[in-house]
C-alpha cells in the first residue's frame, strides 16, 4: 500500500491586487449672463456631454455623482445656487472631485478663483480636474504651476471686464435712440414685438386713478391703502399673474406707499421712454445696486402714447418735492439727536409669519426710542400677524439678565474668569459678547419672547452634545 503524504496540501498563492478607489465627481457647468439671452441650453448639454464623455475615458479614476447646473449665471461672483449645492455636498462627503471645462466656468474673479483651487478645495480635500487646461489636483498641485493658472484666471477676468464694458456701452446706445434695452415694463404698459409701449387697459386705468387721486389732495399711504381695499393687485402681483415668473416673489405682496410715489414722479407716463434709472456692476462697488440721480437718467421724449396729462404730472411732482423737504425738515430738527447702531442685526423674528422685524425709532421728549415691529400686516395679503412689536431697551434688558443666568448654567467656572467683574460692576454683557452668544430671537408679542443660544465661539472646548442639554432655547414671558 502506497504511503500517503503527511505534508498538508497547500493552496496556491494568489496575490492581493489593490482595486484604486474611484473619486466621486460632480460635474459642474455654468453659462455666463451675457451668452444666455437666446433661449436655448445647447450650450450647457454641450458642457455636460463633453465633460461625460472625459469621465467615460477615465472610468478607472471616476464615478459620476451628481451634475450641477448653473445656468444664465455670471462668473464675477460665487453667488450662485448649484455652485452653493455642490460646496453642500462635498462638506456632506457625497462628492470628493469636481470637474469642469476650464477655469473660467469655476469663476471669472482670478483672486476668489485662486483662493479656492490654492487653498479651499485642498482643505476639503478636494480633486479639481480642469479638462481644457489639462489640469489635475491630484497629478500636480495648484502651486507647481501657479504662474500658468494664475495667469489663465487673470485672463478670464478681463475676458468678463471686457464683456460687461461692451454690453453697458451697447444697452447706452440703445437707451439714447430710445430703444428699450432693458429692466422691467413700467406699471400701466406692455410691449408690442417691435418693443415699442403701448397702454396696457387693465392696468392703464390704475395708474390714471392713482394721478386722479393725487391731484385731489390724497397723500401716496392713503391712496395704497384705497388700492388694497379694492384688491386691485400691487405692480408685482400683476407681473406675477401675467406670467412674469420672476415676480413670484411678489405673489402675496399689497400697494405699499413706495410704488404709489414711484408711479407719480415717473416721467415714463408722459410718453417718454424713461431708462438708464441704476447701475450695477460687479466691477463697481462691489456690485451693488446703485441709484442714480435724475440727471442721470436717459429720457428721450414723445416716444409712445402717454397716460397723463403734462398738468397733472407737474402738480404731483410739486406734491413729492413738498413732501420730501418736510421729511427733510423733520430730519433736521432732530439731528442733534444722536442714532444708535442696531445691537441686535438680523436677529429678531416674528413668531406668526417667521419674517425679520424692522427697526425704527420716534423722538419723543428729545430722547430717541427704539422698536421692533413685523411689516407683513402691510405688506402681505392675509397675514395673520397681529400686536408683533417690541421696544429696545426694555428687550435689552432682559436679554442681558437671560443671557447672565445662561452662562452661569453651562459653565460657572468661565463665567467667573470672564465675566464676573462686569456683573460685579454691574456693567452688564458687553454688546459683542451679547451678539456672539444670542443666535436668534423670536418675538410672540411685546411680553413673550424666545431666545436661542450659541455657545460655539466662547466655548469651543465644550462638546455640543453637552451644551444642547436643556440649555439652547429659553421662553421669557
Amino acid at each position: 500500500m502506497a504511503r500517503k503524504s503527511r505534508k498538508p496540501n497547500r493552496k496556491p498563492i494568489v496575490e492581493n491586487t489593490i482595486v484604486p478607489k474611484k473619486s466621486c465627481a460632480g460635474i459642474y457647468v455654468r453659462l455666463s449672463v451675457e451668452d444666455n439671452g437666446y433661449g436655448t441650453n445647447a450650450p450647457i448639454q454641450n458642457q455636460i456631454e463633453f465633460l461625460k464623455e472625459y469621465l467615460e475615458l477615465h472610468s478607472e479614476e471616476f464615478r459620476l455623482s451628481d451634475i450641477y447646473i448653473d445656468n444664465g449665471t455670471t462668473g464675477t461672483n460665487f453667488e450662485r445656487k448649484e455652485w452653493n449645492r455642490m460646496l453642500d455636498d462635498i462638506k456632506a462627503g457625497k462628492i470628493d472631485c469636481i470637474v469642469v471645462k476650464d477655469f473660467s466656468r469655476i469663476g471669472r474673479n482670478y483672486i476668489e478663483v485662486g483662493n479656492y483651487l490654492e487653498k479651499v478645495f485642498p482643505f476639503l480635500g478636494v480633486r479639481v480636474v480642469a479638462v481644457n487646461e489639462s489640469y489635475d489636483s491630484k497629478k500636480q498641485s495648484f502651486q507647481s504651476s501657479m504662474l500658468m493658472n494664475s495667469l489663465t484666471n487673470i485672463v478670464n477676468e478681463y475676458y468678463a471686464r471686457d464683456i460687461s464694458k461692451k454690453v453697458t456701452q451697447t444697452k447706452r446706445t440703445m437707451q439714447r435712440q430710445g430703444e428699450y434695452a432693458s429692466g422691467v415694463l413700467p406699471y400701466g404698459y406692455k410691449k408690442t414685438q417691435d418693443k415699442h409701449f403701448v397702454p396696457d387697459m387693465e392696468s392703464a386705468v390704475i395708474v390714471k386713478k392713482i394721478f386722479e387721486w393725487r391731484v385731489q389732495g390724497k397723500g401716496c399711504p392713503v391712496i395704497a391703502n384705497y388700492l388694497n381695499v379694492l384688491a386691485v393687485p400691487s405692480p408685482g402681483l400683476f407681473r406675477y399673474m401675467n406670467g412674469n415668473a420672476s415676480f413670484k416673489r411678489s405673489e402675496n405682496t399689497k400697494w405699499k406707499s413706495k410704488h404709489v410715489s414711484a408711479i407719480l414722479t415717473n416721467p415714463v407716463y408722459l410718453g417718454h421712454m424713461v431708462q438708464g434709472k441704476t447701475r450695477s456692476s460687479y466691477f463697481e462697488q462691489g456690485g451693488k445696486l446703485r441709484f442714480l440721480p435724475k440727471e442721470d437718467w436717459i429720457i428721450v421724449g414723445d416716444m409712445h402714447e402717454p397716460l397723463v396729462t403734462w398738468e397733472q404730472f407737474k402738480i404731483t411732482t410739486e406734491k413729492a418735492e413738498q413732501s420730501r423737504q418736510k421729511h427733510l425738515h423733520t430730519l433736521d430738527v432732530h439731528k442733534d439727536i444722536p442714532h444708535w447702531d442696531n445691537p441686535l442685526r438680523n436677529k429678531i423674528f416674528c413668531g406668526q409669519c417667521g419674517r425679520h422685524m424692522q427697526r425704527r425709532s420716534r423722538v419723543k421728549k428729545q430722547n430717541r426710542d427704539y422698536y421692533y415691529y413685523c411689516v407683513s400686516p402691510s405688506e402681505q395679503i392675509g397675514a395673520q400677524c397681529t400686536n408683533t412689536y417690541i421696544h429696545e431697551e426694555p428687550l435689552m434688558e432682559v436679554l442681558r439678565k437671560v443671557t447672565t443666568q445662561q452662562l452661569y448654567q453651562v459653565d460657572k467656572e468661565v463665567m467667573r474668569e470672564r465675566f464676573s467683574s462686569m456683573v460685579a460692576q454691574e456693567e452688564g454683557i458687553p454688546l459683542d459678547i451679547l451678539d456672539s452668544l444670542i443666535e436668534r430671537i423670536t418675538v410672540f408679542s411685546s411680553n413673550r419672547i424666545e431666545v436661542t443660544f450659541s455657545y460655539a465661539d466662547i466655548f469651543r472646548r465644550r462638546r455640543h452634545e453637552e451644551l444642547s442639554d436643556g440649555f439652547e432655547k429659553k421662553e421669557i414671558s
